[in-house]
């Protein structure tokens, strides 16, 4: 029993001892082989994602973002807003060449955008926004088939992350992409103009935040003139999923507006809808809103303004800001609009970031500033808004305050003025462009409201200032007469006018029951009724680019033009006489009264050019059906032939005094706005074919009580010969003026004319162009400067009245110029022999000759 109990022991041995190395063997090759799974697993972890942002710097938000060592930007979309509509900015963050956009301007207008998918790739569709229709409509269907929403750009899918795509957009932000180019087509001959080099661009930055992320890079480009380099900031902002329910716009409240096409099965036609631009301002308590008592918003209108501005300025800054608080509370809002500075320490600020608003200080040489904002174009909605501030507007107040109440106010009579009048002109400045950037548009029409005898009272203009709103291209008081302003007479605008307190409560106060704009309708009519018979409520549209209008101009004052260019112009000749020894230091230049003296030609010319919409003059309205009043009517034959008399007056006058010899002798006068300009351009304003055209439409409407083509040309050709009626010798304007008139008679008779009488035709018209669109300020409404910029699916569409029109048809207007060149000769052959002057007789001789000969066979 031992023995087979050793023996199974041995053999258990020997199995056992046999069975160790293989089983050793069996588990160490599993051992390396669970090292080489696991080395497998390890290397399985560095996924095709982490590979893509492995040293990247990852920013998370919106989208999440990566930066890589390579300056690669992957971009990761998730799927839960992949169809959710978006808005893309592209703003200028600094410039090598500031001539023609500035730094913390917008190069082109945000559009919109969403995103889609396949397995390959990412694309960027441009969201159509003109054209619309309800979903539940019938027709919805085919509307959808043909009005898709076109690919802007298609992304390869790198790879994914969980419910997200991740894309590459380096090339979107850093090349030279069309949609977002920092050179975008242009007429202008100021626009850069030059060639992408990708090898000196660069993503610079990136910052993504819950509801928008910002990218920053830098872009070259090569030019004849040398090298442009700018640093272009993008933001794309997600859009509210709900837009903001729109105010439809009227024209007889001046907001700028969105329109669209609506698409519907229950209309005989395709209704149109236009959107007014505002913020969305609503109440934190409803309730005690509806009650009638002010509230503050959920979320205010907030405006930071540049630390670039100088101390002494930046709080008259942010008062011109929050002077809007009066009106917003006339809609019933507490503290809707705020100035802040620049904050100190906030990581996240950047005034590119268009969640904020700013006011910036742009450093050249430009004279002006603008109020641009930006809206979702669903609905009007005001997302984000900027003030341009340009360095060099301070010359341009300074000059304005001058030639326009220097006369009255000592205080301006200076080359530097003092801080306090300084700010009063800031302060202006900032509400006027703050009122463009909460929706409004120039009301021109505005200080015509006033009569000329009021804005010499104290009691009215402390009450009223100079004008109903401060979006008028208003100026200074310069009706106001010396002693005026010692008897409390107001010289600058208002801080805010009585029509701008009222186009806010219009845009802005909330129409409690109603569930659609339509229904809004009947109570914004309501308002605009309530004020239908106040001058100071009416609104006039931008005239452009030439005015026909004259109740409705620019830089004017009061309801009488001529009777305020008498006023203004006696204070003009006092500046004029004066405004050398104000001036004067000795050992300086003649720089400054050069200037000076510029602006004060430019103030008369200003002044005529008021006073030429009165020929041929339509008064526009807008009329609405029950109004009983006509949309245009026409500005009376009295009128007309005062506004012919004052025209000729200074033409023959004017010389006198804007063109001392002793000034003149001093300083280099090549200025283009001379005398001799201002001459020229008075007989082609009487004659021109625009003005002859309105002439006959008038006379066509009420031949009874307006001028008709012949009895106009009777007074015309009386005002201009006026002197040769009178047998009067002709001075040098006189010969001038009769020169010119004949020459544009005989080019617009079409007989043959030499060629000294077409040049001095040409010179005549020319010089009328010149006052007319030298002189004006204005430019077309539009929430850039410049108008050229390319805009995609662009829908806005603001009431402006565009005046080109036409001249008076061949047909009618030779006939009427061969007949008129007939009389003057017969009127010349009558006085070349009264008169004792012989220059004047060789004057009259050389007419005749030149008229004579255009009817030989």
């Amino acid at each position: 029993m031992k023995r087979r109990t050793l023996v199974l022991a041995l053999v258990a041995a020997v199995t056992l001892s046999g069975m160790t190395p293989n089983v050793y063997a069996r588990k160490n090759k599993k051992s390396k082989k669970s090292e080489q799974v696991a080395k497998k697993d390890t290397t399985a972890k560095e996924s095709k994602y982490d590979k893509l942002i492995k040293g990247a710097k990852t920013q998370k938000g919106l989208f999440t973002t990566h930066v890589n060592k390579d300056n690669v930007l992957y971009v990761e979309i998730p799927d839960s807003i992949m169809e959710r509509t978006f808005l893309i900015s592209n703003r200028l963050a600094s410039t090598s060449n500031s001539s023609y956009y500035v730094a913390g301007q917008m190069i082109t207008k945000p559009f919109m955008v969403r995103f889609s998918k396949n397995n390959q790739s990412v694309f960027m569709h441009l969201v159509q926004n003109s054209n619309v229709v309800d979903k539940n409509d019938p027709i919805a269907a085919s509307f959808e088939k043909n009005f898709t929403d076109p690919v802007l750009k298609a992304f390869k899918i790198e790879t994914t992350h969980g419910k997200s795509v991740v894309i590459n957009m380096t090339d979107f932000f850093k090349g030279n992409e069309k949609a977002i180019t920092p050179m975008p087509v242009s007429l202008s001959r100021s626009a850069p103009k030059g060639t992408y080099d990708g090898s000196a661009s660069y993503i610079k930055e990136v910052k993504a935040f819950p509801q928008n992320v910002e990218i920053r890079s830098v872009m070259n480009f090569n030019s004849d003139k040398g090298p442009y380099t700018f640093t272009m900031h993008r933001s794309i902002v997600l859009l509210p999923e709900t837009p903001m329910q729109p105010r439809l716009q009227d024209n007889r409240v001046g907001y700028f507006s969105s329109s669209k096409n609506i698409y519907t099965s229950n209309a005989d036609k395709i209704d149109k809808e236009t959107y007014i631009h505002r913020w969305r301002l609503e109440p934190k308590d409803k309730d005690a809103y509806l009650r009638g008592e002010l509230v503050e918003p959920v979320k205010p209108i907030v405006f930071y303004v540049d630390s670039a501005f100088p101390d002494k300025w930046r709080d008259i800054i942010r008062q011109g800001v929050e002077d809007w608080q009066k009106a917003f509370e006339a809609a019933g809002f507490k503290n809707a609009i705020i100035a802040k500075d620049y904050p100190k320490n906030d990581p996240n600020f950047d005034p590119d970031d268009m969640r904020y608003s700013c006011i910036k200080y742009a450093t050249t040489s430009v004279a002006n500033a603008m109020g641009p904002s930006y809206v979702d174009p669903r609905s009007g909605e005001i997302l984000t808004a900027d003030v341009i501030w340009y360095h060099n507007v301070i010359s341009l107040l300074h000059n304005w305050r001058l030639v326009q109440t220097g006369a009255v106010d000592p205080r301006v009579r200076k080359a530097v003025f003092d801080d306090d009048v300084m700010r009063e002109s800031l302060r202006y400045v900032a509400s006027h462009e703050i009122g463009h950037t909460i929706g409004l548009m120039h009301n021109m029409g505005a200080s015509y409201a006033f009569p000329v005898d009021s804005l010499r009272s104290a009691s009215f203009t402390q009450k009223y200032g100079t004008t109903p709103s401060i979006m008028d291209y208003a100026r200074n008081n310069f009706i106001a007469q010396p002693g005026d302003y010692e008897k409390g007479v107001r010289l600058i605008p208002p801080i805010l006018g009585v029509y701008d307190i009222y186009a806010i409560n219009w845009g802005y106060r909330l129409i409690p029951g109603v569930k659609s704009p339509k229904e809004e309708k009947a109570t914004l009519n309501k308002w605009i009724a309530e004020k239908s018979n106040d001058p100071m409520f009416e609104f006039g549209a931008q005239q452009y680019p030439m005015t026909f209008d004259p109740t409705d101009q620019t830089e004017d004052l009061g309801n009488d033009h001529l009777k305020a260019g008498d006023l203004a112009i006696s204070n003009l000749k006092y500046i004029m006489n004066n405004f050398e020894k104000w001036y004067y230091n000795e050992g300086d230049t003649y720089d400054d009264v050069i200037d000076v003296y510029k602006s004060i030609l430019s103030q008369y010319a200003r002044h005529l050019r008021h006073a030429y919409p009165y020929l041929g003059g339509f008064i526009f309205k807008e009329v609405r059906q029950g109004d009983d009043q006509y949309a245009v009517s026409y500005v009376s034959k009295a009128e007309q032939k005062k506004a012919m008399k004052w025209i000729l007056n200074q033409a023959r006058t004017c010389e006198s005094w804007i063109a001392p010899t002793d000034l003149l002798r001093k300083i280099d006068a090549s200025y283009g706005m001379t005398a001799g300009v201002l001459v020229k351009s008075v007989a082609s304003a009487l004659l021109n074919s625009g003005t002859l055209y309105r002439i006959q439409e008038a006379s066509l409407a009420d031949p009874k009580n307006n001028y008709t083509l012949n009895s106009y040309m009777d007074d015309a050709i009386a005002e201009l010969f006026k002197a040769t009626y009178q047998n009067k010798a002709l001075d040098l304007v006189e010969k001038d003026i009769q020169a010119n008139a004949v020459a544009l008679m005989i080019k617009a008779s079409g007989l043959k004319a030499s060629e000294p009488i077409k040049v001095r035709a040409l010179e005549a018209e020319k010089a009328y162009e010149s006052v007319i669109h030298e002189t004006a300020s204005a430019t077309l409404p539009c929430s850039l400067e410049k108008c050229e910029h390319n805009d995609m699916d662009n829908n806005e569409e603001s009431f402006t009245r565009i005046l080109l029109g036409p001249g008076l048809n061949q047909t009618y207007l030779a006939p009427l110029m061969a007949g008129s060149l007939k009389k003057i000769s017969a009127l010349y052959k009558q006085h070349r022999a009264a008169t004792s002057d012989a220059a004047t007789r060789d004057f009259y001789d050389y007419q005749i000759i030149t008229i004579d000969n255009l009817f030989k066979k």
